[in-house]
């Protein structure tokens, strides 16, 4: 760990980043797996749910890029090469037989889905060792992604409201 005048205590630095470096290679995986979709995708709504995954993957860029600048702050190196995700990620593989558009935003839906909550348990995992800033920086993360989830599922044909 590098020295820095980050006020935190040295132990919650170390937590929070490992926490942090676990959400980095998450959403580096989620990433990926959106623009898998956005590249592969085809059908009637093909151009709305194209452009809609674009906004998608920006955002998750913007968090995941947050994400490891906080890493450095904390004085830790972030990890964030394709082949450490690979290894590290435990979002679930992009199934290779996705053939509907349907399917692709069921996908990404899930895996927007499983992001916001790994986000929600890092809040208060660091919450709880003092690290309001990281908790407030991945609230503010999670509630942009938790609404792009909501527009992704919204082109679901079978989402209605009761």
């Amino acid at each position: 760990m590098t020295h820095t005048y980050e006020a935190l205590k040295d132990d919650v630095k170390l937590h929070s980043s490992g926490e942090l470096q676990t959400l980095l290679y998450c959403g580096l995986d989620l990433y990926l797996q959106i623009k898998e979709s956005h590249w592969t995708l085809a059908g009637r709504e093909f151009l709305s749910v194209h452009r809609l995954l674009d906004d998608v993957a920006s955002c998750v860029s913007d968090a995941v890029d947050d994400i490891a600048e906080r890493i450095a702050q904390l004085g830790v190196r972030p990890r964030g090469t394709l082949q450490m995700a690979a290894e590290h990620s435990n979002l679930l593989p992009y199934p290779h037989d996705v053939d509907s558009i349907d399917r692709h935003i069921e996908v990404i839906s899930e895996r927007l889905a499983f992001f916001t909550s790994e986000c929600v348990r890092v809040i208060g995992s660091v919450d709880e060792q003092g690290d309001v800033i990281s908790a407030d920086l991945l609230t503010s993360r999670a509630r942009e992604i938790d609404k792009l989830l909501w527009l992704v599922e919204s082109h679901l044909p079978t989402k209605t409201y009761k």
